[in-house]
């Protein structure tokens, strides 16, 4: 699969490209160098992964033989958020496969179209069917569902603090299930006062307005000392001035629209 988006077919990832940015509203440049690059390589590092997994022989007394293997979970279910839709989709699906799991996964409602294209090349290349299962719809009605399934052994989750913790409730009503939670933040930028003042303004930026500040790692609280405090605001506003918003398609925009319900 990742050979397909990377060698044979440039056109499959400037597709991936075009919905991720229509879907999102993401910068079409970051669309690419961000989350389709991150795609490629996620595939290519568990891909590598794959027949390396194995168990150990372990020396112990004679006539005893003792050794450990890895088996698979089973069935796992992934719910992922809409910043990153492709991203992190593909973080959960590429440890899961090359694991030797199935996978259910549920992409966010507000941003679908590239794991349901990916799910027709996961189709054309040969997968076999039931091992990968894109399932789009509302969290209530089929997060639920892979959450509280009893024949799902994993579920992978990420989103915010308030659904995590009902993943995680139905998860253990249901069978246990092992869970995997990555929910939101609230991260500092902390400037001391021997700081370049133009390049803490320009990461504080970058860190709270990147990807249309939508990051659950986004620098949303900038904590200044007070004798430089004046000064950073001043140029943080005339820096906000300047940063270039409008159409994602448009090479030079840095901010493109937000997703919303």
């Amino acid at each position: 699969m990742s050979k397909k988006e990377t060698a044979s077919d440039t056109d499959v990832v400037f597709f991936l490209q075009t919905l991720e940015t229509m879907d999102t509203g993401k910068p079409f440049l970051h669309a690419f160098f961000i989350d389709l690059e991150g795609c490629i390589k996620t595939l290519r590092y568990f891909a590598g992964w794959a027949d390396k997994i194995q168990g150990r022989t372990i020396p112990t007394d004679d006539n005893v033989v003792c050794f450990t293997r890895h088996e698979p979970i089973g069935v796992c279910g992934a719910i992922t958020p809409w910043n990153f839709p492709l991203l992190m989709l593909v973080w959960k699906l590429a440890p899961a496969l090359c694991c030797g799991n199935t996978i259910v996964m549920k992409p966010a409602e507000q941003t679908p179209l590239t794991a349901l294209y990916l799910g027709s090349l996961i189709k054309e290349v040969g997968f076999p069917p039931g091992v990968v299962n894109i399932v789009p719809g509302f969290g209530p009605t089929v997060g639920a569902a892979i959450s509280s399934h009893p024949q799902i052994s994993k579920i992978a989750f990420t989103g915010s603090t308030e659904v995590g913790k009902l993943v995680k409730e139905a998860a253990s009503r249901s069978n246990l299930k092992r869970v995997t939670l990555e929910l939101g933040g609230k991260n500092p930028c902390i400037v001391c006062a021997d700081a370049d003042l133009d390049l803490a303004v320009e990461c504080a930026h970058q860190g709270v307005f990147f990807n249309q500040g939508q990051c659950c790692t986004a620098a949303s609280r900038v904590f200044v000392e007070e004798q430089i405090y004046a000064e950073f605001v001043r140029r943080s506003v005339e820096y906000a001035k300047k940063r270039p918003v409008g159409d994602p398609f448009d090479v030079r925009t840095e901010q493109g629209p937000q997703v919303t319900y």
